[in-house]
């Protein structure tokens, strides 16, 4: 949908010599002490996918914000290309585009939503939401059907007729989203939309955007300085450090792998439990951590490796690697099945928090699983693609993923014999 190449922007009278400083590895802080110029983006490039949330953050002065005004021009960037991608003009050039063009541009396939709402204060909710529709020429009649859905979209159907002044700070806020919405442009770009709401509210227009977003499927790039905020609304996550994208990754991929120094002092106090997933903290099936214990039936059953000769629990697999059943002393017990947003036993009946043993697919994220361990004292199974036994997490894994934010070392020792065959 958009795709930013090497994107700089230089704040002074000679930029072209603080290019040249940049091209030969020189930094913010230098190129401004040596030259007098300002590097607000220095070579960005990335790529939004049609249909995703895309979140810039870093501290203030990072160049978030210079960014996404570059996207649709409102600064001009001092070098680089922005393409975006129309299903019907095909590939456009943003930076090459005249003043008419970039009018159109903004009225029809770019809206944008600010941190200060920018409301007009003489006019309705209503007319506020319709405004962009006004600017692109729509009837009244489609005027006002549209204006009525954004606004019972975002739960403002019953204030059209109120004015800014009668609204609080949050339910402005929602007016400014409606605009956007209303014009059916297919990029949304928001700066900062939430930061000056309390706590409370920014949380709901969080809940509220991601809901609005799984019935549009718009194009979203969203700036912000809250990593909270960004690993709940994101599909991806840039961080930009003086002027340079330092790291682009999934929520997950951000957390638990930060590249430099500077990211994992972003990350070092989120909350982690909403992002990691079971299977990146699950103990894997290898060789290394599960042993061999019997063969009856054309079944294996497997202990951990770390819990000797008299581990009282023990995974069921057959020769293709599809998990059946675990072995609770001499019991078969079948796991109850847990849904990744409410985790709840089914086809099998509660047997009892010290005796109900659980099961999660990979994408499971962290906090379904620490409730789950609430019902039982054993390990929760992790199974993939056609049941295929991923691994377990157990108590050390948990407490690992939670005070470390990583999962599980990546690098095993080769699987051979028995525990290779079966994970085939």
């Amino acid at each position: 949908m958009i795709r930013v190449e090497d994107i700089s922007k230089i704040f002074g009278a000679d930029p072209e010599t603080a290019l040249g400083r940049l091209r030969e590895g020189g930094t913010k802080a230098g190129i401004q002490a040596e030259t007098g110029q300002i590097v607000g983006i220095d070579r960005a490039s990335f790529a939004l996918d049609p249909g995703e949330v895309f979140c810039i953050m870093g501290l203030s002065g990072s160049g978030k914000s210079t960014l996404i005004r570059c996207i649709n021009r409102i600064i001009e960037p001092t070098a680089g290309r922005i393409l975006f991608m129309d299903p019907e003009l095909g590939e456009q050039d943003v930076t090459a585009m005249d003043g008419e063009q970039l009018r159109r541009l903004r009225t029809y396939h770019m809206s944008m939503v600010f941190q200060h709402f920018a409301l007009f204060p003489h006019r309705t909710v209503h007319a506020n939401a319709v405004f962009g529709l006004e600017i692109q020429g729509r009837d009244k009649a489609e005027r006002d059907r549209v204006g009525a859905q954004v606004l019972e979209m975002v739960g403002l159907g019953a204030w059209g007729k109120a004015y800014p002044s009668e609204l609080s700070g949050g339910m402005q806020q929602r007016v400014g989203l409606a605009r956007a919405l209303a014009t059916q442009a297919k990029v949304l770009l928001m700066d900062e939309p939430f930061s000056a709401l309390d706590p409370l509210i920014k949380v709901n227009m969080q809940q509220e955007l991601v809901r609005i977003q799984q019935e549009l499927e718009r194009t979203i790039l969203f700036i912000t300085h809250d990593l909270d905020e960004a690993m709940r609304i994101g599909d991806r996550i840039a961080i930009m450090e003086e002027g340079r994208i330092v790291q682009i990754g999934t929520p997950e991929e951000i957390l638990v792998n930060p590249r430099t120094d500077y990211v994992a002092n972003f990350v070092e106090h989120a909350d982690p439990t909403a992002v990691i997933t079971a299977g990146t903290i699950a103990v894997p099936f290898s060789e290394a951590t599960f042993i061999l214990h019997e063969e009856r039936a054309g079944l294996r059953y497997y202990r951990r490796r770390d819990d000797g000769e008299d581990g009282d629990i023990r995974y069921c697999i057959d020769a293709d690697g599809r998990f059946h059943h675990v072995v609770l002393g001499e019991r078969a017990v079948e796991p109850g099945r847990m849904d990744t947003t409410a985790p709840a036993a089914t086809g099998a009946s509660v047997r009892g928090r010290n005796e109900e043993v659980l099961r999660c697919g990979p994408a499971t994220v962290l906090r379904d699983v620490l409730r789950a361990r609430v019902r039982s004292r054993h390990p929760v199974v992790v199974t993939g693609e056609d049941d295929r036994f991923e691994g377990i997490i157990d108590e050390p894994a948990l407490v690992h993923a939670i005070l470390e934010k990583r999962g599980q070392p990546t690098t095993e020792p080769p699987v051979s014999g028995d525990a290779r065959e079966a994970h085939a």
